[in-house]
């Protein structure tokens, strides 16, 4: 069935915070974009680009300590890579696990856009079928970017004694990992958040804004003995079924640790910051959200108050002048 046509008078649906904060929001309502395509285009990748450098320093720290953390444990490899981030800034943000890490981030968030852009362009409305665009292109880019990037944390961070190619057992688990995050989190959370809202009466923003994020890193439980048979097998192709079942039951519980703690930046603060830009730079109905309105606003609004407030001097001499009459 078609979508239906929206009058011209028809009141704006309400805005649930919420969906600034999800990574898979497509609905039509969210933002209700104005530019046209060859303007809005360099914005949606430029802001693709901000949010990326925001959120790839913390996802960089998180998993290449994961990758290094059986030469020392975790959390020392996140203080040392911590510590070079603050102390060290040009090594770090120079580094290869940075620049791989941006990529990936930078890919994602710029493919998802840019799918939203096509969908806007095409008047696509109806919400299921903009879901199923957007999940499509955006997955593919994410799955894929982290397959290619975590094979070479994998030869460049890991224990391994040789830099062999990324075998396909790896590469395979790898994206095993990552699908099963982005299915979590573009279908399974939804679902879920509905099921509260319809069986237990949960505010709405509330159920989906938690499921977003307690779902994909539930996940991460679930899908660790991939990541951690993933880069065993890189390492050792040769171990025994006894030696893979140790270095499960020795990595498991920083594994699964450390990829719940990362979904926190990547799919939190990243799409938060990543739709905010764009509802402060790309035009839309409600002109009022864009970065210079609010700008304006703030400026008039101070100077406003300072013209309307008395001037202390002012009211000083007037109440002295006012005395020396009085005697």
């Amino acid at each position: 069935m078609a979508p239906r046509a929206r009058k011209d008078d028809e009141e704006d649906p309400p805005h649930f915070w919420a969906r600034d904060w999800e990574f898979g929001d497509s609905h039509f309502t969210s933002h209700q974009f104005v530019e046209n395509a060859t303007q809005r285009a360099p914005k949606e990748l430029g802001c693709a680009f901000a949010a990326s450098f925001l959120v790839s320093p913390l996802v960089s720290i998180i998993d290449k300590s994961i990758v290094q953390s059986g030469k020392g444990g975790l959390m020392k490899a996140m203080g040392v890579q911590s510590r070079e981030m603050i102390f060290s800034p040009k090594t770090f943000f120079g580094g290869l696990s940075f620049r791989l890490t941006f990529a990936v981030y930078f890919g994602t968030y710029a493919v998802a856009n840019m799918a939203e852009l096509f969908l806007d362009a095409s008047k696509v409305k109806n919400d299921e079928e903009r879901k199923a665009y957007k999940v499509s292109a955006a997955s593919l880019a994410n799955v894929s970017l982290l397959m290619w990037r975590d094979s070479v944390f994998a030869r460049e961070f890991g224990g391994g004694k040789v830099k062999a190619s990324t075998p396909l057992r790896t590469l395979g688990l790898f994206g095993v990992r990552d699908t099963a995050t982005m299915y979590a989190t573009f279908y399974v959370a939804p679902k879920v958040a509905e099921f509260l809202i319809k069986e237990h009466g949960v505010e709405r923003n509330t159920a989906e804004l938690s499921m977003a994020l307690a779902i994909p890193m539930f996940t991460q439980i679930l899908t660790a003995p991939c990541h951690i048979h993933a880069m065993d097998y890189y390492n050792n192709q040769t171990a025994t079924t006894a030696q893979r079942v140790a270095a499960l039951k020795n990595e498991f519980g920083s594994v699964s640790f450390a990829r719940s703690l990362r979904i926190l930046p990547a799919f939190g603060i990243g799409s938060f910051s990543n739709n905010k830009f764009r509802e402060l730079f790309i035009r839309q109905k409600d002109e009022e959200k864009l970065l210079g309105r609010r700008v304006t606003r703030f400026i008039e609004s101070h100077v406003t108050r300072s013209q309307t407030r008395p001037h202390k001097g002012l009211e000083m001499g007037s109440t002295g002048r006012k005395g020396t009459r009085a005697n």
